[in-house]
């Protein structure tokens, strides 16, 4: 396996029809590099992890919505003879494709997350399913996922959504094992001509975590700890661009630029003020009451 993979044709693996539907291809690659004795695909759609373990001669167990398991109400592990030795999935792209009462059946189901009413409903999902994954899988096992990123459509005209960089983010960083790209064909986008300063997205990412001797709860309290930290550490940056702009200022100034470039970090924390004047308290000088300096 390498960095990149590319595969202008997808082969005979699963239906054609299927929108959305990978080459088989990337599950070979997983079970030539990682030679797994269970492969679990918790999205099967049209059957290509199927067809690529059958040909072979992996065992292989494959769930999915529309044949009544749901990822994020259904343990997986609980639906399996053992831990798996891969765990995968390939999971709707938000609302990019709508699948349930669109791709199959006539009816919208709760636990299809193409029809989430919004990205922080489908990324909390979409975490529960990763989790969900990592549980099912053994100790030293693949948990992996095929994830691509969005443009416009819901999110609005030209916003852009890294949805590669929202799971890496919300799972153990110490079992993150690799990215792999893998290169796009065949699209209905392909023969559109963009003008402008559209970047049209051909790729999607292969993520693959190696699981350790971790409980789910450790697990969780690493993740929220980093997210902690994360912000943590997005005040002290904010505040020092702030102070970079001003050099020296009153407190009042300060608040006023930080309401400016935080309105998103203030929205969450009600003591927005304290956390700032805490802030210069530790990194900052105190050139005369009520005014502070960069140096």
């Amino acid at each position: 396996m390498k960095s990149v993979m590319s595969f202008p044709e997808r082969g005979t693996y699963g239906d054609s029809k299927w929108r959305g539907n990978t080459s088989g291809f990337v599950i070979k690659e997983l079970i030539e590099h990682f030679n797994p004795k269970l492969f679990v695909d918790a999205c099967e759609g049209s059957g290509t992890s199927r067809d690529v373990c059958k040909e072979m001669g992996v065992h292989y167990v494959g769930l999915d919505l529309y044949k009544g398991q749901d990822f994020t109400k259904d343990y997986i592990l609980t639906q399996l003879p053992r831990p798996a030795d891969i765990c995968f999935t390939h999971p709707p792209y938000h609302d990019m494709i709508a699948y349930s009462g669109s791709v199959y059946g006539k009816e919208i189901l709760t636990g299809d997350t193409s029809h989430c009413r919004n990205v922080e409903e489908f990324i909390s999902k979409s975490q529960v399913m990763l989790m969900n994954q990592r549980e099912a899988t053994k100790e030293g096992g693949i948990y992996c996922t095929l994830i691509g990123d969005q443009r416009g459509g819901s999110l609005g005209k030209g916003n852009f959504r890294s949805y590669q960089a929202d799971f890496i983010s919300m799972m153990p960083k110490d079992e993150l094992l690799s990215v792999a790209i893998k290169l796009q064909h065949n699209c209905l986008s392909d023969n559109r001509v963009y003008n402008g300063n559209f970047v049209p997205i051909m790729h999607e990412y292969l993520i693959m975590w190696k699981k350790k001797s971790k409980s789910l709860f450790a697990v969780s309290f690493d993740i929220a700890s980093e997210l902690q930290k994360r912000v943590a550490t997005t005040w002290r940056n904010c505040i020092r661009v702030v102070m970079m702009k001003l050099n020296k200022a009153s407190l009042e100034t300060i608040y006023a630029e930080v309401e400016k470039v935080a309105a998103g970090l203030i929205a969450n924390n009600q003591n927005w003020k304290a956390k700032i004047r805490q802030t210069l308290q530790k990194h900052y000088t105190n050139v005369e009451r009520g005014v502070w300096a960069l140096w």
